[in-house]
């Protein structure tokens, strides 16, 4: 084999791998973009139906309650445990932090654009009392929560609040940055004009 044979060999080698290696990538590219459609963050019908299936609060325990379910004027109230020894900014937080949590979810998972969710902290040791010293109660639109979307996190699709970690949908860093830390400057503006 002479040297120009050669070379022209490892050329078309080279052509003929170049061309295998572009399609196993489309094809992979192809695949990934499949498989993300079909996994997209679930939709509900019902505020009931996305916090029945996300299991964060329950009617059987009191940690949730249905003031109102009439679609135009829906209204929650939710409850996280807390101690009567807590700190009184901890307990003030975790009121915030769930109407923070309930709100975007719910404009992620239901075609809802308007909700008041009232947060009453109940006690961890008795469950049917209820601390209505830290009471919080908040209507916020899918508007306004776009618009906090937007400025915290560059983006107006809520899906991005959650990651799909073993088959289950879950809050992820960015919703994080919301719930904690931009909780108190997020809090105070969805309430904005109440």
């Amino acid at each position: 084999m002479t040297k120009n044979s050669i070379l022209n060999l490892i050329n078309k080698t080279t052509f003929i791998l170049s061309v295998a290696a572009f399609t196993l990538l489309l094809s992979c590219k192809s695949e990934t973009k499949s498989e993300t459609e079909a996994k997209t963050l679930p939709q509900y019908e019902t505020i009931r139906e996305m916090l029945e299936d996300s299991g964060d609060f329950y009617e059987e325990n009191g940690s949730l309650k249905f003031i109102s379910e009439e679609k135009s004027n829906i209204h929650i109230q939710v409850s996280k445990p807390i101690s009567k020894n807590d700190l009184e900014n901890a307990k003030e937080e975790i009121v915030k932090r769930d109407i923070v949590y309930v709100a975007f979810q719910t404009f992620a998972q239901t075609n809802l654009n308007e909700l008041t969710i009232t947060s009453l902290p109940l006690d961890f040791e008795n469950k049917r009392k209820y601390y209505k010293k830290h009471q919080k109660t908040l209507k916020i639109d899918r508007t306004r929560a776009k618009s906090i979307l937007k400025e915290y996190l560059n983006s107006n699709d809520f899906s991005i609040l959650f990651n799909l970690e073993n088959g289950i949908w879950l809050p992820n860093k960015s919703f994080d940055k919301l719930k904690f830390q931009k909780l108190e400057e997020v809090y105070n503006k969805m309430r904005v004009n109440q």
